[in-house]
């Protein structure tokens, strides 16, 4: 494969990914030829090619394509555009969270009610310690489109009740600290085989103490997602490590 063939598959798969994540919607084509500025015709044998290699499919109703989990894999870790947040939402969530913080227990709530209110998906925030788990904002998962099926919403709030499975994934690597992308299947639980999570583990005296993370759909807007979950990751340390301080 030449360099070409390869930059021309990739920013083809990014353009899948970025549409498909906007519109729900399988991208066709048409729409990627004109952004790119290339015939329909080679852009429908790019996307031949990227659906050879596992990186795309097309339902059965639709001549347009959409990610599959490897698609987004190598997406996230090939492809994905590097930001960081937004200096002034950063400022404000801090200093909101902040003044509502006298406990460890207000960092952990606190910490699942901001990364929801950040990225519009289910918030959480987990304490190895205490095998506890904070959620907030499962009302999200209602506004996708992936997820007006009554039986996969049924499946999903049940899975995000329980809690047991989301723990068991997020204390299968308890004392990790770097930032962890689950897609679909890779969460290990059929009721979320259309999600993705994202974790990243906060420290508490320079241990590993639990993490915080969000719950969306695979279509998630994951250039928005990472950089909220680092944040409040490191937000909470410096949090906990204030609360550590304060009792010494």
């Amino acid at each position: 494969m030449t360099k070409d063939t390869k930059k021309r598959r990739e920013d083809v798969l990014a353009m899948i990914v970025a549409k498909y994540v906007e519109t729900a919607e399988p991208v066709g084509s048409r729409f990627v030829a004109q952004r790119l500025g290339l015939s329909s015709a080679t852009i429908r044998n790019v996307m031949a090619d990227l659906e050879d290699m596992g990186f795309v499919s097309h339902p059965h109703t639709s001549a347009g394509r959409v990610p599959t989990d490897k698609g987004y894999r190598y997406y996230i870790e090939s492809l994905l555009p590097t930001k960081n947040l937004n200096e002034h939402t950063a400022k404000s969530i801090k200093d909101e969270y902040g003044r509502g913080v006298h406990s460890a227990e207000d960092v952990f709530e606190g910490a699942a009610h901001f990364i929801s209110q950040l990225t519009n998906y289910v918030g959480m925030a987990s304490f190895n310690d205490y095998h506890k788990l904070y959620m907030d904002g499962a009302f999200h998962m209602l506004e996708q489109p992936e997820f007006t099926d009554v039986k996969r919403v049924y499946a999903l709030l049940k899975c995000l009740e329980e809690k047991k499975q989301i723990m068991q994934l997020l204390e299968h690597d308890a004392e990790g600290e770097r930032l962890t992308v689950y897609i679909g299947k890779e969460t290990g639980s059929g009721y979320l085989a259309e999600c993705s999570i994202v974790t990243r583990g906060y420290k508490v005296k320079n241990k590993v103490a639990g993490k915080v993370g969000v719950i969306g759909p695979k279509r998630m807007l994951y250039e928005k997602v990472i950089p909220a979950v680092e944040f409040l990751a490191d937000t909470m340390s410096e949090m906990m490590e204030q609360i550590e301080n304060d009792r010494e």
